[in-house]
């Protein structure tokens, strides 16, 4: 089996290596990755029993975090490494865990290379966030006999189709792994359908419903406004997004002149570039890395360009629009600004949260609109109709205390895989 995946994922890496170069995707942690790290790198963990927690890029780890704190206060024997793919995930598990935490790159998927962190790292638990499914690691840890815990597991109609045509590789794989505690029931089917044995897999809700503090470390004063300025924040954006956005907050103002606008471009390396479609759009940017030094003008535009933040600022945000939704490119996390009891308004694409968004259409706690248009006719009716805000707000807010509860339920599944169980 180990020949088998080897085969697939060097043809897979054959062909992705080209993109990663002229996408400039290259980092020093794909040297990690590839295996090039030496054992004492990894000296912390020799005396210790480890926890491998592996949370793919920003999204996974700010989901488990609640959960690796809570693992941490009853297990604080063990040491927790967290391994991640991306570079933005790197930087903010670093940002979010303690110093005393272990964070590493993810291994590729090579045979050789995971055994030899297997071996390195010698974990009791493997815990993997969301939909990661690495074939070659889980036969790896497996005959190693060391437990795979798939937590806040979900599959998107996309990754499903994908999967079904692996079926026949995918359900060697799932057997491998021990539990899989799954967001919802239409998950846990999708699971049950790839091969996973359905006596091993839970429906616990997700995660990401928990550790959502509705108090923000943010003053006005920190983004350079007057306490209770108005402010729209559109979060997560995606390329496209931010020209729509600055044409429907420049046709506002007209209406609400101290309305202000601030972007937090899904991925911050893109700052740059938000920042100069902003000046294409007759505004002044802002960048919030630069904001204690920049003068803010009735014009200017707050641009985020340090990962991290964005959770905290939606509890300054008076409107709240989520990217990566009007270009159809499957929506983000709404859950954040609704533990604020923020309104939140979302475009037609949400297919990678559809069950939380539909959660929240049902419950008439989100706006979805359908295009521009409709975003600028929707926020204009809403800002002209303070009850309605609020009683949007609110209903946000009690829809994500009233789904809490998934970080302990995951907990105790975890706990039955440990030698030492969780109190």
């Amino acid at each position: 089996m180990f020949i088998l995946y080897d085969i697939i994922f060097i043809l897979f890496a054959v062909l992705y290596f080209p993109y990663v170069i002229i996408k400039g995707k290259w980092h020093a942690g794909f040297w990690a990755r590839l295996g090039f790290v030496g054992a004492k790198d990894f000296s912390r963990l020799r005396s210790k029993k480890n926890i491998w927690i592996h949370a793919v890029s920003v999204g996974e780890v700010l989901a488990i975090v609640t959960l690796i704190e809570e693992m941490k206060q009853q297990c604080p024997e063990h040491q927790i490494v967290v391994s991640t793919v991306t570079p933005t995930g790197y930087a903010l598990a670093r940002q979010k865990l303690s110093k005393e935490d272990v964070i590493i790159f993810a291994p590729l998927d090579f045979s050789w290379i995971v055994r030899h962190y297997a071996k390195l790292i010698h974990p009791e638990i493997y815990v993997t966030a969301e939909t990661e499914i690495w074939p070659n690691l889980f036969l790896a840890l497996s005959k190693r006999g060391i437990p795979v815990i798939q937590v806040n597991g979900r599959i998107s109609d996309k990754a499903y189709r994908r999967y079904r045509r692996v079926r026949f590789i995918l359900k060697k794989v799932l057997g491998c792994v021990s539990a899989f505690c799954m967001q919802s029931r239409t998950d846990a089917s999708k699971v049950v359908a790839l091969g996973a044995p359905s006596s091993k897999v839970q429906v616990v809700g997700n995660v990401k419903f928990d550790g959502l503090s509705a108090t923000t470390p943010y003053g006005f004063a920190d983004i350079g406004l007057e306490d209770q300025t108005p402010l729209w924040v559109a979060g997560s954006t995606h390329p496209g997004e931010e020209e729509i956005v600055l044409d429907v907050f420049k046709k506002l103002k007209s209406e609400f002149p101290d309305l202000r606008l601030l972007i937090a471009p899904r991925h911050v390396e893109r700052a740059g570039e938000v920042a100069q479609i902003v000046k294409q759009a007759d505004l002044s940017p802002v960048r919030f890395s630069q904001i204690k030094k920049a003068s803010i003008s009735e014009d200017a535009v707050i641009v985020v360009d340090e990962i991290g933040h964005l959770r905290g600022l939606y509890g300054l945000a008076k409107i709240v629009f989520v990217g990566k939704s009007l270009i159809g490119h499957g929506g983000q996390n709404i859950l954040e600004p609704a533990a604020f009891g923020k309104p939140i308004f979302i475009g037609p694409n949400m297919q990678n949260f559809k069950d939380i968004a539909q959660l929240f259409l049902d419950a008439d706690a989100v706006v979805q609109v359908k295009d521009a248009n409709d975003l600028l006719v929707q926020l204009s009716h809403l800002l002209n109709n303070p009850q309605k805000m609020d009683l949007l707000s609110q209903k946000a807010q009690d829809l994500v205390q009233k789904h809490q509860g998934a970080t302990a339920q995951t907990l105790q599944i975890i706990a039955e895989f440990l030698p030492e169980k969780i109190k």
